[in-house]
């Protein structure tokens, strides 16, 4: 191995996996190799290399094995391998050799490029994986199970994942298709998924899903309340660094899980196969939400791009991100949106406990500012326990909508807070922004004042004819310039964050919108 690749992999952060030439961690465990164009079956050395996945799905793999394949060809099928590592030594799959990343292809043949059952303590990295098939079943590139046995200690990383097809449909089963998804069905009380990472991975063009990670089997009505622990529930998924593009539904969901991290992920273009949501054919799909969770945060993204549906009129949620029913203590911060037709956030309400925290966000040209449905219909219950402030929004019509219906008024707004925000029209309105009963000390541009203590003038951001992606160049163009009224014209409020969209200390006296001048 050349010296610099060397260093290299001594001075990574994480070194679980093995380096370039496949050399072992610590020297323990076996490397396998495959090498899917070789014109005859090896014994799986590197001279000596196996020519197919039957061989490399035959073995148990043990802490420390590599399972690696060669860099520049392609294996037709499913890789679906055995045994576990070891919290000291993860076993781990991934490239060997030069050339673009190792492909699985699964032709819509099978469940998914690479399935993932009842594992515990591995790495997979560094492959390309498609599985166009038909659309009357759902397809993943890879698929993670919890069937027999606790799953844990998993990571997921620098894959390359796209041209999975399928069922694309607004039901469970349709949502568990698509790029990496997972499902629990393991009948236990105690945790079922503990220690997922999923990161820096680059999944387009699929369907149904980007990332759906479900990761417990037990139902709605045995989740607890937020300040309670729930150890049926999935620990330690964290979803980071990841690029999703052109999706047919959901970005990125985290459902059945306890205290998840959605972080620093960008998804564009979503929603693809929207539907009409008053019809029997209703398909709604948002950009990054949870459900069915409790305590999850989700911060640092950037949502652009999503679609209502196939026209204005024919189509269902659309929102950057949501904040569902069932879930509680969800927390949806830091985040640059942009461009989404159905808007910034839905919020559900239904009547169980659900509540959740929306603040210092960035909202640019999202298609409006909130969309407030009953997510069970004919359920209706309230917005209570929902906190939206010190988010700035600056699009052409800032609207409250169910859907394609423009709101007046919140009918069931309950005691939702909405507080400290931005709201900027680009283009002067005459109907002002419906957000509740308790809508305190925003400012409102171009368009009438809502609520109290509101401040009716130009915020003077730095250039609110920027336009581009980017969470923190979006963000320095929307800073506030001094002088702006908005500057210690907030509320203040309990339990703040400790900074604010940038990672500016937040005064006793804050500004109005996501920044915090100091």
């Amino acid at each position: 191995m050349p010296f610099r690749t060397l260093l290299a992999c001594l001075l990574a952060a994480l070194t679980v996996a093995a380096c370039s030439d496949g050399s072992s961690d610590n020297g323990v465990g076996t490397r396998y190799y495959v090498d899917c164009s070789a014109a005859v079956a090896g014994s799986g050395t590197k001279k000596s290399p196996w020519s197919d996945l039957s061989d490399a799905n035959a073995v148990v793999l043990a802490p420390g094995d590599r399972l690696l394949f060669k860099r520049g060809t392609t294996c037709n099928g499913m890789l679906q391998p055995l045994g576990a590592g070891s919290a000291e030594h993860p076993a781990l799959i991934g490239a060997y050799g030069d050339g673009p990343l190792p492909h699985i292809a699964a032709q819509g043949m099978h469940r998914a490029a690479v399935l993932l059952e009842d594992l515990a303590h591995l790495v997979v990295e560094n492959l390309e994986l498609t599985n166009p098939g038909n659309l009357s079943e759902p397809h993943s590139g890879i698929y993670l199970l919890a069937v027999q046995s606790r799953v844990e200690n998993i990571v997921i990383r620098d894959m390359y994942i796209h041209d999975v097809t399928g069922l694309v449909t607004f039901n469970g089963t349709a949502k568990r298709g698509g790029g990496i998804t997972s499902d629990s069905r393991f009948d236990t009380t105690d945790t079922q998924f503990d220690g997922v990472l999923i990161e820096n991975n680059l999944i387009e063009d699929v369907g149904r899903s980007g990332i759906y990670f479900d990761a417990t089997s037990a139902s709605t009505s045995e989740r607890p309340r937020a300040h309670e622990p729930w150890p049926a529930a999935g620990q330690n998924i964290v979803i980071r660094g990841n690029t999703l593009r052109r999706l047919q539904g959901d970005g990125i969901v985290v459902h059945g899980t306890s205290g998840a991290l959605v972080e620093h992920n960008v998804v564009r273009a979503g929603n693809l196969a929207g539907r009409d949501w008053q019809s029997a054919e209703r398909n709604c799909a948002a950009g990054i939400w949870t459900w069915n969770s409790i305590n999850a945060v989700i911060q640092y993204n950037e949502v652009s791009d999503y679609r209502f549906g196939q026209s204005p009129t024919d189509g269902c949620d659309g929102t950057g991100f949501d904040i569902d029913n069932e879930q509680e203590g969800t927390i949806i911060q830091y985040n640059y949106s942009h461009n989404n037709e159905g808007g910034f956030i839905l919020l559900c309400s239904d009547d169980e406990p659900h509540t959740g925290i929306v603040r210092y966000n960035l909202s640019v040209d999202d298609g409006k500012v909130l969309n407030v449905s009953p997510c069970k219909f004919p359920t209706l219950g309230t917005h209570n326990d929902i906190e939206i402030y010190n988010n700035t929004f600056v699009t052409a019509r800032p609207l409250t909508a169910l859907e394609t219906i423009p709101l007046d008024t919140i009918g069931n707004a309950g005691d939702m807070l909405f507080a400290n925000n931005i709201v900027y029209a680009t283009i002067p309105q005459d109907k002002p922004l419906a957000c509740g009963d308790n809508c305190s000390n925003n400012l409102f541009y171009n368009l009438p004042p809502s609520g109290t203590n509101f401040v009716a003038q130009e915020p003077l951001f730095e250039d609110v004819t920027w336009r581009g992606t980017g969470r923190l160049d979006a963000g320095e163009a929307f800073k506030l310039r001094a002088g702006s009224p908005a500057i210690a014209a907030g509320l203040g409020l309990p339990d703040v964050p400790p900074a604010d969209y940038f990672g500016s200390e937040i005064p006793a006296n804050p500004a109005i919108g996501m920044h915090q001048p100091p």
